[in-house]
């Protein structure tokens, strides 16, 4: 099958790699490079590095939609598009008359939009999975050809559960190609949104109840992470379990833990401003951080 892959992060990078194996991908389209990291200079996005790597078709639009870039991709001879986390909406006029699928990192109709494995993990969700679906002029809404089903980590971080879903795509998306595109509609009524992060939404209150504090900071790790002045030090906090031990709110109590409004956080790994990340026990030790000290959120 003759393929045109849309995609941009890593997410779709397992699915891009199995489909260049068993397939023809006959060009990838994705974001241009952006400044990044302390140099600021231009960096592609994984998957361009891995098209220009396997020497594929490479097209690196700033609009999709650009007229002479949908010229250019209907000049493409392709049976089928696929698209995950591309990051920009396709018009009818990309897609043409190309059957044209999108792998979403949830089981939908739940958590449709930018941050599904965030959501899944914030809210306490025991089980995830990924869906493919055409492409449709609503966010996500798309008719359902299939889903796999995973269930949440009692400690896992949005970051492990995004390359355990990544690793879910390949296998899912060639059955639906290979299938005989039987799908489902999506229910309107069991819609719910997973909106685009920001820094903001990992602030953290230590008022509130450990068990929906250890959700974010998993959830919010590696990013936009949550953080804590803790003995003066800026800290991401990358993993925590709830305890349910109380004590004064923000105080480190006897066994480690930090009380919050209900219960206490036990902080399982966290990174100190300019260093690496590291257990609470290294942390503790190197640092000699003793008990009732005051840890504040980071605003």
């Amino acid at each position: 099958m003759r393929i045109v892959f849309l995609g941009s992060g890593e997410f779709g990078l397992p699915t891009l790699k199995r489909l260049h194996e068993e397939h023809e991908v006959q060009a990838i389209v994705t974001a241009p490079p952006r400044t990044a990291g302390r140099n600021r200079k231009p960096r592609m996005t994984p998957i361009g590095c891995y098209a220009n790597e396997q020497h594929l078709q490479l097209i690196e639009p700033e609009n999709i939609n650009d007229p002479e870039i949908v010229s250019r991709i209907k000049s493409i001879e392709a049976d089928t598009m696929v698209v995950i986390a591309y990051g920009q909406k396709l018009s009818s006029e990309v897609i043409g008359d190309h059957f044209a699928i999108n792998l979403h990192a949830s089981l939908l109709p739940k958590w449709r939009g930018a941050a599904p494995i965030n959501a899944s993990i914030v809210k306490g969700d025991k089980t995830t999975g990924v869906s493919v679906i055409s492409l449709a002029e609503r966010m996500d809404a798309g008719l359902v050809y299939g889903t796999s089903v995973i269930d949440i980590g009692e400690t896992e971080t949005a970051g492990e559960l995004h390359d355990r879903l990544a690793a879910l795509g390949p296998d899912l998306v060639i059955d639906v190609l290979a299938g005989d595109r039987a799908y489902v509609e999506q229910d309107e009524m069991l819609v719910t949104i997973a909106p685009k992060l920001s820094r903001k939404d990992a602030q953290i209150d230590l008022a509130e109840d450990a068990q929906i504090l250890a959700r974010k900071i998993r959830g919010y790790s590696p990013w936009p992470s949550c953080h804590l002045e803790i003995s003066g030090i800026d800290c991401k906090i990358l993993r925590a379990i709830p305890n349910n031990k109380s004590g004064n709110v923000g105080e480190i109590m006897e066994d480690g833990c930090i009380a919050v409004g209900k219960g206490s956080l036990q902080i399982l790994e966290l990174q100190p401003s300019g260093s690496k990340p590291m257990t609470w026990i290294d942390f503790c030790n190197g640092r000699q951080v003793q008990v009732g000290e005051k840890c504040e959120a980071v605003q």
